[in-house]
Protein backbone atom coordinates (compact mmCIF):
# COMPACT_ATOMS: atom_id res chain seq x y z
CA UNK A 1 0.00 0.00 0.00
CA UNK A 2 1.36 3.15 -0.64
CA UNK A 3 2.22 5.86 1.96
CA UNK A 4 0.00 8.64 0.68
CA UNK A 5 -3.05 6.33 0.57
CA UNK A 6 -2.23 4.72 4.10
CA UNK A 7 -1.88 8.36 5.70
CA UNK A 8 -4.97 9.75 4.43
CA UNK A 9 -6.60 6.66 5.71
CA UNK A 10 -5.69 6.31 8.87
CA UNK A 11 -6.78 10.34 9.12
CA UNK A 12 -9.92 9.61 7.89
CA UNK A 13 -10.20 7.23 10.00
CA UNK A 14 -8.93 9.21 13.25
CA UNK A 15 -11.46 11.96 12.35
CA UNK A 16 -14.34 10.09 11.67
CA UNK A 17 -13.70 8.00 15.34
CA UNK A 18 -13.91 11.88 16.94
CA UNK A 19 -16.38 13.33 15.65
CA UNK A 20 -18.66 10.33 16.00
CA UNK A 21 -17.43 10.73 20.39
CA UNK A 22 -17.95 14.08 20.19
CA UNK A 23 -21.54 13.49 18.41
CA UNK A 24 -22.63 10.72 20.70
CA UNK A 25 -21.18 13.10 24.25
CA UNK A 26 -22.58 16.53 22.94
CA UNK A 27 -19.46 17.69 22.93
CA UNK A 28 -18.20 20.59 20.36
CA UNK A 29 -17.17 18.57 17.40
CA UNK A 30 -14.58 20.70 15.81
CA UNK A 31 -11.41 20.05 18.14
CA UNK A 32 -12.29 16.65 18.85
CA UNK A 33 -12.43 15.85 14.65
CA UNK A 34 -9.06 18.53 14.39
CA UNK A 35 -7.18 16.37 17.20
CA UNK A 36 -8.64 12.53 15.70
CA UNK A 37 -7.30 13.66 12.26
CA UNK A 38 -4.35 14.90 13.96
CA UNK A 39 -3.60 11.48 15.50
CA UNK A 40 -4.53 9.30 12.32
CA UNK A 41 -1.81 10.92 10.24
CA UNK A 42 0.69 10.43 13.53
CA UNK A 43 -0.22 6.69 13.04
CA UNK A 44 -0.61 6.54 9.53
CA UNK A 45 2.90 8.13 9.01
CA UNK A 46 4.76 5.83 11.89
CA UNK A 47 2.54 2.53 10.42
CA UNK A 48 4.04 3.91 6.91
CA UNK A 49 7.40 3.84 7.83
CA UNK A 50 7.12 0.89 9.50
CA UNK A 51 6.03 -0.92 6.58
CA UNK A 52 8.77 0.60 4.10
CA UNK A 53 11.37 -0.41 6.73
CA UNK A 54 10.29 -3.65 6.63
CA UNK A 55 10.45 -3.66 2.85
CA UNK A 56 13.96 -2.06 2.45
CA UNK A 57 15.67 -5.08 4.81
Amino acid sequence: MKEKTLVSTFTLLGTLACYYYAKTHQKDIVPYSMVGGFVGAWVGEIIAQVSTKKNNH
